[in-house]
């Protein structure tokens, strides 16, 4: 629910007076939610509701709503920054270690952060690699090979692969 609020206190700190609708639209929540998230928000001090007239609100962030917003931020990043560090440790610890025992490593997902943080990781450890976009590029079960991938998990058995989000082997 807490990052829902920020969501919510970030649209209501950059919008000028932007109705419910208009909140739910950009977060993708119902306007039921908004309108309840707003209201916990009021009664918390961070946002201050003014009546302009018998149809239109405005919603105003309180000195107390910035300073939620920030830490709420801050934490975000933190904690983002946090995961990025570990997911860079499991892919240095498994690159490594598979470099060492002469596998080829292969990288098997779409091009999203995860491939990024992977392959800079990689790059900076000076490991080879490749890039496999589908099944049908992967090789049957050779120990000298080893697919990394995240997100679905490779479902042919005859595939030696590893999801990197995971801590265990």
């Amino acid at each position: 629910m807490d990052e829902k609020i920020t969501d919510v206190l970030t649209i209501l700190d950059r919008e000028d007076s932007p109705s419910q609708r208009e909140i739910a639209k950009q977060t993708g929540f119902s306007v039921g939610l908004v309108n309840t998230l707003i209201k916990k928000c009021a009664k918390k001090g961070l946002v201050k509701i003014e009546r302009l007239n018998s149809r239109n609100i405005k919603y105003i962030l309180t000195p107390e709503g910035i300073k939620e917003k920030t830490q709420k931020t801050i934490d975000y990043i933190k904690r983002s920054y946090q995961a990025i560090q570990q997911l860079q440790n499991r892919v240095t610890e498994l690159a490594l270690k598979h470099s060492d025992e002469g596998k080829k490593i292969y990288i098997y997902r779409e091009k999203d952060e995860i491939f990024e943080v992977v392959t800079d990781t990689l790059d900076s450890l000076n490991i080879e690699y490749k890039i496999v976009d589908n099944e049908i590029n992967l090789s049957n079960k050779n120990l000298d090979q080893i697919f990394y991938h995240w997100g679905t998990d490779i479902k042919d058995d005859k595939i030696n692969s590893i999801n990197i989000l995971t801590y265990y082997n």
